[in-house]
């Protein structure tokens, strides 16, 4: 099938020394790496083994993988545009089609996840969603039913048509009493269970406590509902005489005077072994005020419940927070101090207005969202595959720039916000723990995306309820469509200058990109995700945090130390300082080769030899570069943070390929733009939950169990974690070998929001991003002067 394609000529861009014994026999395999063969065609010299290249895999079919748009092994001419096995073409340069990479790599569709479900519920007795039956199991989590992501040995090998396509199998994580097992599912065939699907346990028991089981958006909170209420009712002549007849549990409720709902937190600040989430309450201002408003109406209440228990009936109010007092082990006990004239009644403004609801907004296109079926891309230089995952978000996969892939992967992880507070009030979210998927809506045109985009689907199972809590049952998903995909022109050029003659002439080319954008809303935060794949071979990634701030009440006689901790926005509205940290997982495969190394250079000064400053005895002193290999994984040797007096070039590279001036071809991560890290120390709970955020990069080496830097069990217990997490500190905890080896770099970005006035009603969207940037990868701007188009 591959016979070689015999091609007498030398590689011009191998170090002089080299060319006797690199005379090219076949044309590309993972052992004989190459600069591509593409920049070829600037050679004059090479015009006619280039025609004869073209011939030859034109009648033997023997290169496929120079020119697969989409991974599939149909022959292509090696410098054409890369349109070939194309389904449909959008009318533009984007084009959509099956991919190999979605056959393998893609989340699991609705009908994948419904089946799996059932049958999972049929074997084991499980529910899709959690009752209050202390024997209860059901399947849980953002995680729920997901891709059981294959050995990438096999899936590289199905990609590059040399194996057999993995079989697909599906995660399944399910809570018991017992505690919390994931399990492998399947196979699937099509959208059923294959005849003969099994169950294998894929953790062991005990390993995952069940204290630490995933957050449940809504069921927690419907079965401590009567709890809730018995303690509201002992509470009620406080509760009035404070907020008004605004509850919906107590007897005097008048929706005239808006009303008020809670929210479950969890509490990371716990003791260990235990499990607690605390409940806030807010304030919904009648109608016609939009329900989005509540997030600046927060009470000043917290009810902190110890949910250990697998019995909702063993679970308890175990503190009280009123009006900046406590806490209180009980209602019984506030109100025994109320009796005896200790307990203060705080005034509560429900004071609304244009302030606390946006009041422009842009009209949403009434035309539709054109969907496609498919999720294999090509545009210009590039093809990949676009997935989400359920819990973490968007990825691309199988990433490619003119036949060569440069990422395997390229994924959100998880996205950070630990807010500022007091031993009761500071908390913090693991936002994949939630879903950097399920909980958002499908794209709006016209407001999300561009005329002209094309609209993905996903699966959810969730199902948001009216007042915006929502219900998860992976036995009844859906699809819908918060990814788009479209063409852009921005607003800059990616090369320009003015040639000094008379008159000046000024040339450039305009910017070009393809565009995916995937946008999640968890809360009252949405995460707008940009991923842009431009001409010139750069990648740039950037994700802006936008939505309503998570406010607290403020009363300068009950709570003054807030002023340590928030901006106060209004005379009683806080705006905590807090954090935005998003992750990522980039894993490379410069060229296709999998043994690839991690290269610093560090631009430095020091004094020069045998030089001084004139007219003095004082050393020169010049910039010089430093460049180092790093060897092995592990915290401070494969950890780095960017700090502005140290500038330091980060690069993945493939040593064995270099061009005739010497250098690895390979990408550079680049931050593009200010970015900090956690403030926090590295023992707080909330740094031990979720390490990722202490560095900018890490690279490890990969393994096909270290599959995402935090997991779904992050958010209850900081301080005790699970038997071999995924957790990135342990995966840089055993210092293995990273030179010449299989490498991903999880990179980190973000930004700590100092909350202020302009904040209302809504944030003005800001954000934090990096680039991956071609380094000596071609021999020139092949924007500015493609090679093959010489």
């Amino acid at each position: 099938e591959r016979a070689p394609v015999a091609l007498p000529l030398r590689d011009p861009f191998l170090s002089p020394g080299m060319l006797p014994q690199k005379m090219y026999t076949e044309v590309r395999t993972v052992q004989q790496n190459r600069y591509p063969l593409g920049l070829v065609a600037a050679s004059s010299a090479a015009a006619g083994a280039l025609a004869a290249l073209v011939a030859a895999v034109a009648i033997h079919g023997s290169a496929p993988w120079l020119f697969e748009p989409f991974g599939h092994a149909t022959p292509a001419v090696a410098f054409a545009p890369a349109v070939t096995t194309c389904s449909r073409a959008s009318g533009s340069g984007l084009k959509f089609g099956p991919s190999r990479a979605e056959e393998v790599l893609g989340e699991l569709n609705a009908g994948e996840v419904k089946a799996v479900a059932k049958w999972f519920s049929a074997k084991f007795g499980a529910t899709g969603t959690r009752n209050a039956s202390k024997d209860c199991l059901w399947i849980a989590g953002p995680s729920a039913v997901e891709l059981l992501i294959p050995p990438k040995t096999d899936a590289v090998a199905y990609l590059e048509g040399k194996g057999p396509k993995p079989p697909r199998f599906a995660r399944v994580t399910a809570v018991g009493p017992a505690g919390v097992d994931e399990y492998r599912v399947g196979p699937l065939e099509g959208d059923a269970m294959a005849a003969g699907g099994t169950a294998k346990l894929l953790t062991s028991k005990g390993d995952i406590p069940y204290v630490k089981r995933p957050t449940e958006n809504s069921a927690d909170a419907f079965i401590g509902d009567g709890l809730l209420n018995q303690t509201l009712k002992i509470m009620e002549p406080v509760l009035v005489a404070s907020f008004g007849n605004v509850f919906t549990q107590l007897a005097g409720f008048d929706p005239r005077e808006g009303s008020v709902d809670e929210i479950f937190r969890n509490d990371a600040l716990g003791p260990a072994g235990q499990r607690s989430d605390i409940l806030i309450f807010q304030w919904f201002p009648p109608a016609p005020v939009r329900p989005e408003a509540a997030w600046l109406h927060p009470l000043p209440l917290n009810i902190k419940l110890n949910t250990t228990s697998s019995d909702p009936a063993q679970w308890t109010v175990t503190a009280i927070w009123f009006c900046g007092q406590g806490p209180f082990k009980s209602a019984a006990e506030l109100m025994e101090a109320h009796k005896h004239g200790d307990i203060r009644i705080c005034p509560f403004l429900r004071e609304t207005g244009t302030w606390d609801v946006p009041q422009r907004v842009t009209p949403k296109d009434p035309s539709g969202r054109p969907v496609e079926t498919d999720s294999g891309i090509a545009w210009g230089p590039w093809n990949f595959t676009v997935t989400q995952r359920p819990s973490t978000g968007v990825a691309l996969l199988d990433v490619r720039f003119r036949g060569e892939r440069i990422l395997y992967e390229l994924s959100l992880q998880d996205a950070f916000a630990a807010y500022s507070g007091n031993e009761k009030t500071q908390f913090f979210y693991s936002d994949a723990a939630w879903s950097l998927s399920q909980l958002s809506a499908s794209l709006e045109p016209g407001v999300d995306c561009p005329e002209g985009a094309h609209y993905l689907p996903v699966t959810n199972w969730f199902h948001i309820l009216p007042g915006g809590t929502a219900v998860a049952d992976p036995t009844n998903p859906r699809e819908f469509y918060p990814v788009c995909v479209f063409e852009w022109i921005e607003d800059h050029t990616i090369w320009r200058h003015m040639q000094n003659s008379n008159p000046p002439d000024v040339r450039g080319l305009v910017r070009k990109t393809v565009v995916v954008r995937s946008i999640a809303t968890v809360g009252n935060y949405d995460y707008i995700t940009d991923i842009k794949l431009r001409e010139d071979g750069e990648i740039e990634v950037k994700t802006r945090f936008a939505g309503f701030i998570e406010a607290r009440h403020f009363d300068p006689k009950f709570n003054p130390e807030e002023t340590n901790f928030s901006t106060i926005i209004r005379p009683d509205l806080a705006g905590p300082v807090h954090s935005h940290l998003v992750n990522w997982k980039a894993d490379f495969d410069i060229a296709g080769v999998r043994s690839n190394a991690f290269q610093t250079t560090k631009v430095k000064a020091g004094p020069l030899k045998n030089s001084k400053f004139a007219g003095t005895q004082e050393p020169m002193i010049s910039k010089y570069l430093e460049r180092d290999y790093v060897e092995r994984e592990g915290i401070g040797k494969s950890t780095f943070v960017a700090a502005p007096q140290h500038p330091t070039a980060w690069t993945v590279v493939d040593r064995h390929a270099t061009s005739a001036a010497g250098n690895p071809r390979g990408y550079a991560i680049a931050l593009a733009s200010w970015s900090n890290t956690q403030v926090l120390p590295d023992d707080h709970p909330f740094t031990l939950a979720v390490p990722l955020t202490k560095y900018h990069l890490a690279i490890t080496k990969h393994h096909d169990g270290e599959y995402r830097s935090s997991s779904p069990y992050v958010q209850y217990d900081g301080t005790e974690t699970v038997k071999n997490p995924q957790d990135l500190d342990r995966f840089l905890s055993d210092g293995e070998a990273i030179l010449d080896e299989d490498i991903v770099a999880w990179i980190g970005v973000g930004r700590e929001h100092i909350v202020r006035q302009e904040d209302l009603p809504v944030v003005s969207n800001f954000g934090a991003g990096f680039s991956l940037v071609p380094w000596n990868f071609f021999m020139q701007n092949v924007a500015a002067s493609p090679p093959w188009q010489a």
